[in-house]
């Protein structure tokens, strides 16, 4: 790895989490077909998630620092969003299972291995595996989700969660945030908003003032207890009409069970 590539991407993650924003010179490209993608490292309009409620959403941690969110698929295995580890190397990162609460509880564990998607560029592939030095032990905070080997179907609601903020300058929250209000759109449809649209992106339709925001990406989309997405991106600012991007898990189900630790349920 090249050092001054990775040590100017550390220095930006440091620096971004004093100032508790997420973006760098690489995330704000975007594709030229496409408006302004801002990555989305808090559910907008979210409610406060109980204990349990998702055992399956973790904090993925930088210093102690949350920095995005990811979803156990096994004990040893975390999925999240390739923009937020792709340039770290393991020993800075660790992850918070089993609390709501982002500053307090659950358990700390330390991450080992990064696997990237190798073909991740700005939002395209944005999926890795957090692998984990010590496996978590299952109990009614901890649990791991199924992930999708379909496509959801278009029109239906899903659930997403997590600690990002509340609106572009807002602080994040400390308790887990979670949203029911967003739907599933044909890519087709999606297009007409935001421009092209690569069949590996699931596109999550709603309101004005709902979505996802800085914070939040890596978290979990959710349809019938299926993992089916991981937030990537908004468009423009937190909260606009447009639709969410998230990358849609059933189109790298091959991926994700090549290189999981054992124990994926499929």
């Amino acid at each position: 790895m090249n050092c001054r590539i990775f040590y100017g991407k550390l220095l930006v993650v440091l620096a971004l989490l004093v100032a508790e924003t997420v973006q760098s010179d690489d995330d704000a490209a975007a594709e030229p077909t496409t408006p302004e993608l801002v990555p989305t490292p808090r559910i907008l309009s979210g409610s406060d998630a109980l204990p349990g409620q998702f055992p399956y959403v973790v904090s993925v941690r930088v210093g102690g620092q949350h920095i995005c969110g990811g979803t156990i698929i096994s004990q040893k295995s975390v999925l999240t969003a390739a923009q937020c580890v792709y340039s770290l190397l393991p020993h800075f990162l660790m992850v918070q299972a089993g609390s709501v609460n982002r500053t307090a509880g659950g358990v700390v564990v330390n991450v080992t291995q990064v696997l990237s998607h190798p073909n991740f560029l700005d939002y395209n592939n944005d999926i890795a595996i957090l692998k984990l030095e010590t496996a978590l032990q299952y109990n009614n905070l901890i649990q791991p989700i199924p992930v999708a080997t379909n496509d959801v179907p278009d029109g239906v609601g899903v659930n997403i969660a997590g600690w990002g903020r509340s609106g572009e300058h807002n602080v994040q929250p400390e308790i887990l945030k979670y949203s029911r209000s967003l739907r599933t759109i044909s890519n087709d449809e999606c297009a007409h908003d935001i421009g092209t649209v690569s069949p590996s992106i699931l596109c999550l339709a709603k309101n004005s003032g709902n979505g996802i925001c800085g914070g939040d990406a890596g978290g979990p989309a959710v349809y019938k207890g299926v993992l089916v997405g991981i937030a990537s991106y908004h468009l423009s600012v937190c909260g606009a009409s447009t639709p969410d991007g998230y990358t849609k898990i059933s189109y790298y189900k091959d991926w994700i069970a090549e290189n999981s630790c054992s124990g994926v349920k499929m």
